[in-house]
């Protein structure tokens, strides 16, 4: 299990879960337009980018672990 902090709100979600599903579980909505579960997660429509500690740039949601 990892812990992380989306919005101020502490999150514990298991290994390799996105950040864009880790939100979710939680109850925070991030826009996207490309994600679909039949999918492999790309990173395409850019909607979800976020900004997260220790990255120099946005990065998408939908494909970050």
């Amino acid at each position: 299990m990892l812990n992380l902090t989306i919005n101020n709100q502490p999150i514990e979600v298991t290994e390799g879960t996105t950040v864009l599903n880790a939100a979710r579980q939680a109850g925070i909505e991030i826009p996207t337009l490309c994600d679909h579960p039949h999918l492999t997660p790309f990173g395409g429509c850019r909607l979800c980018m976020v900004e997260i500690d220790g990255f120099r740039t946005l990065q998408s949601a939908c494909t970050i672990p």
